[in-house]
């Protein structure tokens, strides 16, 4: 490098060292001007240590007046809100039962029982039944007679468009299918009555003597209600007023 170079270089670093610190200086007056300019507030209440306020305050002043406010009796502190910062105390107190209030539609009223029908059934569910006939069964120890039914003979045979076919033994076979593996309930109350006794039996809503007259398995006794379920099974020509199947 040639002695005019380095002189060259060696100016510019001076005079950069002397841009800087023209330029620190610049900024620390600047500062001090606006500071200076800043016109003196009223500094703020300190608190002791104890948490007490200190009682000699500066004197209130209207902003920009510079006048003093009227009044320039410092307040005592109190506290502000106290049901709203610890709850009241409530050991003291009496607890008073008041009525439920009403639902606010009749949506959450609870819906009135079902009125109890004079037909509602009521009975004994009995249990695996063994067809003994065409409108009879043993079940639990019993022996039911289905009330307003006549069972067909099991040696009956029916005669139908001049054939002859063992109607009889087809009847208790119908009912026995039908009854396989289910439990009717059969109105008979007593643990103690094992007699033969003829009682009203449903399958669920199905009453049994109306299944069978209906589908023409078993005759209607008179006066037993059913001589209209007995009328359409011959009409229709069901069960044992049919053709041999």
């Amino acid at each position: 490098m040639t002695p005019l170079l380095c002189s060259v270089v060696r100016h510019m670093k001076l005079v950069r060292s002397l841009l800087s610190k023209i330029g620190a200086a610049t900024a620390i007056c600047l500062v001090a001007f606006v500071v200076a300019s800043v016109p003196n507030l009223p500094r703020p209440p300190v608190f002791s240590d104890a948490g007490a306020v200190d009682t000699e305050r500066q004197p209130l002043r209207v902003l920009g007046t510079g006048r003093p406010a009227r009044s320039t009796e410092s307040a005592a502190s109190r506290a502000i809100a106290p049901h709203f910062v610890v709850p009241p105390e409530v050991s003291g107190l009496g607890l008073e039962r008041i009525e439920a209030r009403p639902p606010l539609s009749e949506l959450g009223l609870a819906s009135p029982p079902k009125p109890v029908k004079p037909d509602d059934w009521e009975g004994t569910v009995l249990f695996r039944p063994v067809v003994t006939s065409s409108a009879s069964f043993e079940a639990m120890g019993h022996t039911i007679f289905v009330a307003g039914t006549e069972p067909v003979g099991p040696d009956q045979s029916c005669d139908f468009a001049g054939v002859a076919w063992r109607c009889g033994e087809r009847a208790r076979l119908a009912f026995r299918y039908w009854l396989r593996g289910r439990a009717p309930l059969c109105q008979v109350f007593s643990p103690a009555e094992r007699q033969p006794v003829a009682a009203a039996c449903r399958l669920g809503k199905q009453d049994i003597g109306a299944w069978l007259v209906a589908n023409g398995w078993a005759y209607a006794r008179p006066g037993g209600g059913y001589e209209k379920a007995e009328a359409v099974a011959r009409k229709a020509k069901m069960g044992v007023f049919g053709p041999p199947d």
